[in-house]
């Protein structure tokens, strides 16, 4: 049974710790409102889409989530470096969250700026490479994040857990898997990392930041390697 055949109306809300619940689905809005975007400015509330200077786009362009009103938090308890980042001087939120806007005011979550991987001038979405990875046979779950490199900026690593009975997947085999979807070489992800399963928090949220922790570890390790 699913829920409009039983009657019932599902919502999407969308929101944050620091800025709590503040875009909705009207009740009376059409299903494809429900079913492609996050909702609207609940009242009293103020939601714009910023570039990375903070200016604010207009509507389709993608870029950082802002929000203003009751429902923001006052700032991180003895950390004054994080609540510069998170708030400006008129009471803007910034999330961190990437999404578009339409002309109604209604936003669309598309990613994070965190899973943004600048490769020489190129942006790659950590969620378009992960989302090719989870097509390939061997794969039952991953999670893309940025490596430094010091030519590029920052190359894409792939962390991957493989389906049974599946003990290996090498660079070689992802890269051919994804010349043959087309896709631009530039996104192909260019270091594999098998594990047993990925970090999460209790609510199931993979933890990128362990993950780029982790990488960079690893990238320390091969360098004092080579030096020794």
């Amino acid at each position: 049974m699913n829920a409009s055949s039983a009657g019932i109306k599902l919502l999407s809300v969308y929101g944050s710790t620091e800025s709590s619940p503040h875009a909705v689905v009207n009740l009376d809005d059409p299903l494809s409102r429900f079913m492609h975007t996050d909702g609207y400015a609940a009242a009293g509330v103020e939601i714009k889409v910023v570039d990375d200077a903070r200016k604010t786009l207009p509507p389709g362009c993608e870029g950082e989530e802002a929000s203003r009103g009751p429902n923001v938090f006052m700032g991180y308890f003895d950390e004054p470096e994080f609540i510069a980042r998170a708030l400006d001087e008129e009471g803007w939120y910034y999330s961190g969250d990437l999404c578009r806007m339409d002309e109604a005011g209604y936003i669309k979550i598309t990613g994070r700026k965190k899973d943004i991987i600048v490769r020489g001038g190129e942006n790659i979405s950590s969620r378009e490479v992960e989302y090719i990875l989870l097509q390939h046979p061997k794969i039952h779950d991953a999670c893309v994040v940025a490596m430094p490199d010091e030519r590029l900026g920052e190359r894409s690593c792939a962390y991957v857990v493989l389906k049974a009975p599946h003990h290996s997947l090498s660079l070689e085999e992802v890269v051919a898997f994804f010349s043959r979807k087309r896709v631009a070489k530039y996104k192909y992800p260019e270091h594999i990392v098998v594990i047993e399963k990925l970090p999460r928090t209790t609510s199931g949220k993979i933890q990128n930041f362990l993950l780029r922790k982790d990488i960079m570890q690893r990238l320390t390790q091969d360098v004092c390697e080579e030096i020794e």
